[in-house]
C-alpha cells in the first residue's frame, strides 16, 4: 500500500484517469453522469470530491496545471453559489 507521501507525490493509474476523464469531459455535460458511473462506479458527487481532492496535490499540479487551476475555479464558483 501506497503511504501519504508518496501518493501526494506521484499520480496512480486512476488518478491519471480521473484527470483525463475531467478533461475531456469538461463541464456539466447531459450524460457525464451516466458516463462517470459507466467508468468509475462512482456518483457524480463522489466524483468531483475525488478530482477535486486529487486537485489539489502537488502531483496533479504538475500532472496538468491548467486543469488542476480550472477544476478548482469550477469548485470555488460552484461554492460561492450555493453559499449565498
Amino acid at each position: 500500500m501506497a503511504s501519504a507521501e508518496s501518493s501526494e507525490s506521484e499520480l496512480g493509474p486512476d488518478d491519471v484517469a480521473l484527470l483525463e476523464f475531467e478533461r475531456s469531459h469538461w463541464g456539466a455535460g447531459a450524460n457525464k453522469e451516466s458516463a462517470v458511473r459507466e467508468r468509475f462506479g462512482l456518483s457524480l458527487a463522489r466524483y468531483y470530491q475525488r478530482v477535486y481532492a486529487l486537485c489539489h496535490t502537488e502531483a496533479a499540479v504538475r500532472y496538468d496545471a491548467v486543469l488542476v487551476r480550472s477544476c478548482l475555479e469550477a469548485a470555488s464558483t460552484r461554492r460561492e453559489g450555493q453559499g449565498g
